[in-house]
């Protein structure tokens, strides 16, 4: 094994570099040589066309059911068509996760029934003394000073969710920003609105109520400054350390003196922060979360 595959092998990934050539693998013959640990596993076609990627706790065991139990002729058809199977070990679930997660964005494999592709989503945006939120989109960074609502994959989704949440709590549509014109808004004549458009209720109960109203809709702060490593060990006791910067995955590393190896580029990722929040709510989950660049935020 050369010395790239065996940094691959040991909990080791920097997303920067492709690592489908230094990658420990198999044939579908010799099952017996994918390690009974946590981690991710692809299935490799002709030519290296990545065709599935998946995760488990037990990477062996999981293997053997794709190949020995296959729930479907698409199913048989991708393991007829896989020439090897490559893994990464991973410290535990929320590294396999994570790991899965950006490989499947980074390759796209063809039999992935849901490609999570990266795609730039918007937000509703709403500082502290603005009378209405603004659509952002990008790469925006969520800290402990901002206020996010939603996560959407186009501005008109975005629209239509403010506007249902208006309805029901007869906000205006006008103060809002989804109505042109002044004076007092169609809602306001019918009975949908308070009247905030034209001074029947002040500009401040408005923005109480409408923030209220799309708190079920609030993106969970970082409450950190910067970097955290989430430290996580298997029960062999090998520790992993995830890198997550403002929900944004960077890669994973055995020890802290690692880190300078990984990118610092901060952004916004759907599925880190969903897995993470996962993990962070969960009790069972034995997570250590260690700041890299500083203590927390105060929220």
């Amino acid at each position: 094994m050369s010395s790239i595959s065996s940094r691959y092998d040991a909990l080791h990934y920097d997303p920067r570099q492709d690592p489908t050539q230094a990658l420990p693998s198999t044939t579908v013959d010799d099952l017996g040589a994918l390690p009974a640990r946590p981690g991710v596993y692809v299935f490799f076609g002709q030519n290296e066309l990545p065709l599935y990627v998946g995760k488990s706790i037990n990477m062996r065991s999981r293997v053997r059911r794709h190949v020995q139990q296959p729930v479907s002729r698409r199913h048989d058809q991708m393991m007829a068509q896989t020439r090897r199977i490559a893994w990464m070990r991973t410290s535990g679930d929320l590294g396999a996760q994570l790991l899965e997660a950006d490989l499947i964005k980074r390759w796209v494999p063809l039999y992935n029934r849901q490609l999570r592709k990266r795609v730039r989503m918007v937000s509703w945006n709403w500082p502290d003394g603005d009378d209405r939120p603004t659509l952002t989109d990008g790469q925006w960074v969520v800290t402990a000073r901002t206020r996010f609502y939603g996560l959407f994959r186009n501005r008109r989704d975005a629209q239509m969710t403010l506007r249902d949440i208006a309805n029901d709590e007869s906000l205006c549509l006008r103060v809002l920003g989804l109505e042109a014109g002044r004076g007092r808004c169609f809602g306001y004549q019918i009975g949908r609105c308070l009247g905030a458009c034209c001074g029947r209720e002040s500009l401040e109960e408005h923005t109480w109520r409408a923030r209220d109203g799309m708190e079920k809709l609030r993106i969970e702060n970082w409450p950190w400054p910067g970097r955290v490593a989430f430290r996580e060990s298997d029960r062999q006791g090998e520790v992993g350390l995830h890198i997550v910067d403002h929900w944004h995955y960077q890669g994973s590393v055995e020890r802290l003196d690692d880190l300078d190896t990984l990118p610092d580029t901060r952004g916004f990722d759907i599925d880190t922060y969903r897995i993470l929040n996962r993990f962070i709510s969960s009790e069972d989950a034995k997570i250590e979360p260690i700041p890299i660049d500083g203590g927390i935020d105060p929220l």
